[in-house]
């Protein structure tokens, strides 16, 4: 089905889109974890929920930094939505080894959480516009 749209020039290009969203994901991680911290620091949460704490930041952040370079490219979005997630996923192997000495425990399930968020982009994508305009059905008879 052909769409005719208004061409309006606001799209970004795609490497630039794809950086523009590793970046929204990290900083949402490194806001998430900061507030995680403060929550358990001041005995909102128990230790015990830092896992939890941190399965949700990592999925939160895939989601959105997603769907923004998806909105930005605003094209081939199933391979947008994958490259963001896959940046955001080295990103966080590269942090892993720089502070963390590269212990890498827990990658597998960091790589589902970051790919089932571009995954959901996806899905939420693909889904078809909706008509508003009702058509009329002749009576036959």
């Amino acid at each position: 089905m052909m769409v005719n749209q208004k061409v309006t020039g606001t799209a970004v290009s795609m490497p630039l889109g794809i950086g523009i969203g590793c970046g929204i994901s990290m900083i949402l991680t490194l806001l998430g974890a900061g507030v995680v911290a403060k929550m358990i620091s001041e005995e909102i949460l128990e230790e015990t929920a830092i896992g939890y704490g941190a399965m949700a930041i990592i999925l939160l952040s895939s989601i959105l930094g997603s769907v923004i370079a998806v909105n930005k490219v605003k094209k081939r979005k199933l391979q947008v939505s994958l490259l963001v997630g896959g940046g955001y996923f080295l990103l966080l192997l590269v942090m892993t080894a720089l502070f963390f000495g590269g212990q890498y425990q827990g990658m597998g399930v960091t790589a589902l959480l970051v790919f089932a968020g571009s995954g959901t982009v996806i899905l939420l994508e693909s889904r078809e516009k909706k008509s508003s305009k009702f058509r009329k059905r002749g009576r036959m008879g």
